[in-house]
């Protein structure tokens, strides 16, 4: 990728040249700083990604950031030293960039998931719920209050035989009848799972 860069690197050639002449920094041309330093950015950027595909990244990266900035100070240090701190700076950069992302699209898939989840599990009760509603329809009156007050009404039985003014034990077995009626109707499974 770097051979192929260096057509738009050196363009900015001049650019560069006047900016370490005036900074006091003595920076090779673009062109020559690949040839002569981007094997080992490539290595530095693949030991710290530890991917092929994102050391290229990082090579690129690193030519684009030394144009912009051409910030290389003689006085600090060799420039060997300097680009790969700059490589491995951008490497580090580049993880933090993949990896936030990574965990924006783990997140968004997750809320997606339970989104579904819910939104399944709603539409799957209010058709189970509507088709126990259709079966309660179709028992006697006495049975379908009972469990109607019991099961829609959230009422205990005491509650339930207190409201109607019936014996608590009247209540427990119009429920025991109707749950018997109801298993005919939906299924057994229903009315245990339900």
């Amino acid at each position: 990728m770097i051979q192929g860069a260096t057509e738009d690197t050196v363009a900015c050639e001049d650019e560069l040249t006047e900016r370490g002449a005036a900074t006091g920094t003595h920076l090779p041309s673009s062109g020559e700083l690949a040839r002569r330093y981007g094997e080992e950015i490539r290595r530095v950027a693949l030991r710290v990604t530890q991917s092929e595909t994102a050391a290229q990244d990082v090579m690129q990266e690193v030519f684009v950031r030394i144009i912009l900035t051409g910030g290389f100070d003689a006085s600090r240090g060799s420039l060997e030293r300097w680009l790969q701190i700059v490589t491995q700076n951008t490497a580090i950069d580049w993880i933090r960039r993949e990896t936030a992302h990574q965990q924006r699209s783990i997140r968004v898939g997750a809320i997606h998931s339970a989104t579904t989840i819910v939104v399944e599990e709603a539409v799957t009760a209010r058709g189970e719920a509507a088709h126990v509603r259709a079966a309660v329809a179709q028992l006697p009156e006495c049975e379908r209050v009972v469990v109607s007050l019991a099961f829609f009404g959230g009422l205990s039985y005491r509650q339930v035989a207190r409201q109607l003014g019936l014996a608590e034990g009247t209540v427990k077995s119009q429920i025991r009848r109707a749950l018997t009626r109801l298993s005919h109707i939906i299924g057994p499974d229903a009315i245990i799972n339900g």
